[in-house]
């Protein structure tokens, strides 16, 4: 997370639900802001940021673009996603949860990026390393160009961190 009030925000959400325990399935309804922290960044960076759809009948989109049946349409998901004219505040981190600001994502993959996450921020700080060139590529995914460096270091809480995670 880019904006540390989020961080914050999403390590205080954690530490009230959590109690310096692991994450368990019950937990998951009560991490909110987290997982809405986690579609967020889905809309952001989506995956795939590009879809291929291939056309079944002769048809004219919006903007009067006419396509033939058999033709591929190529949709970019990460122009569409940080388009100010389909978002208000497009290229502004904002934590959803529902609306026109939810994202289509696997509950799967989903479910285990809350756990994974809400672990991570139990225990560790997190500060962008300055003055680095952050950019983005495409290829199947989208990902950093040269990596994205952070400082971590281990938080300071009440909670005792000493007994392994999984019991």
């Amino acid at each position: 997370m880019h904006d540390s009030s989020s961080l914050l925000k999403a390590q205080q959400e954690v530490d009230r639900v959590l109690e310096g325990r692991p994450p368990a399935y019950e937990d998951i309804k009560d991490l909110k802001f987290l997982t809405r922290c986690i579609t967020e960044s889905l809309r952001l960076y989506p995956h795939p940021p590009v879809l291929i759809r291939r056309a079944q009948v002769d048809d004219i989109l919006p903007g009067n673009y006419k396509v033939k049946a058999g033709q591929d349409i190529m949709i970019s998901v990460y122009n569409i996603h940080h388009s100010s004219q389909v978002w208000e505040r497009a290229e502004e981190f904002i934590p959803f949860s529902g609306g026109p600001r939810k994202c289509v994502d696997d509950q799967i993959a989903l479910l285990e990026a809350i756990v994974a996450l809400s672990i991570f921020l139990q225990r560790l700080n997190f500060e962008l390393v300055l003055n680095q060139n952050i950019s983005m590529t495409t290829g199947a995914t989208m990902h950093t160009a040269n990596g994205l460096y952070m400082k971590l270091s281990e938080r300071r809480t009440n909670f005792d961190f000493s007994s392994p995670i999984s019991k």
